[in-house]
């Protein structure tokens, strides 16, 4: 009873503080949710790469698929600056900055530029995933070789981050994308 009496008391204190929280989330929800899911997705991102890093030729980044679902869902700007900016902050926290990881990184980016061109051609997200991935994939198969000389390391670069990501990150995303369409 005494537990019930101290809620209606704070309640009745600061009424017009949570008024103004309640309007706030009612108002801002887009903001709120865009900044949470670059949190989650960043730190998904950076955990990713540092997992990478610890096994030798496995590629499980997880950046340009977040890159992909937010330029879809929000613009090309926001999947361009996530996609860039974790990408690179992850690459600098793993390793050294080398040409090779400012090409992936801006990869990176770019995933979430064309996912939001095909957003503007009314592709299903799914479809726009999947071609936004194949566009990578011969992308980096175009520029990886120009940069690293080692085959095997380009290889898995090139074909091995698509291929995780279009079969493992795939559903995890659509799910997350049907969870955001339902909420916004």
């Amino acid at each position: 009873m005494n537990n019930t009496k101290n809620i209606i008391d704070f309640v009745k204190q600061n009424r017009k503080l949570l008024l103004f929280s309640i309007i706030s989330l009612i108002i801002f929800n887009k903001y709120i949710i865009i900044i949470s899911l670059f949190i989650l997705f960043g730190l998904l991102g950076i955990l990713s790469l540092q997992v990478t890093r610890l096994i030798p030729h496995i590629s499980i980044e997880t950046i340009s698929s977040s890159a992909i679902l937010i330029g879809y869902v929000w613009g090309w700007k926001l999947g361009l600056l996530f996609g860039i900016s974790f990408g690179l902050y992850g690459y600098m926290k793993i390793s050294l900055i080398k040409l090779k990881t400012i090409i992936a990184a801006l990869l990176m980016g770019l995933c979430g530029v064309i996912a939001a061109i095909f957003a503007t051609l009314n592709y299903s997200f799914g479809y726009a995933f999947i071609f936004t991935f194949i566009i990578k994939m011969v992308l980096n198969q175009l520029i990886y070789p120009l940069v690293e000389s080692n085959m095997t390391e380009n290889f898995i670069h090139s074909f091995g981050d698509p291929l995780f990501n279009m079969l493992i990150t795939f559903q995890l995303m659509q799910i997350i994308y049907k969870i955001l369409m339902f909420i916004t």
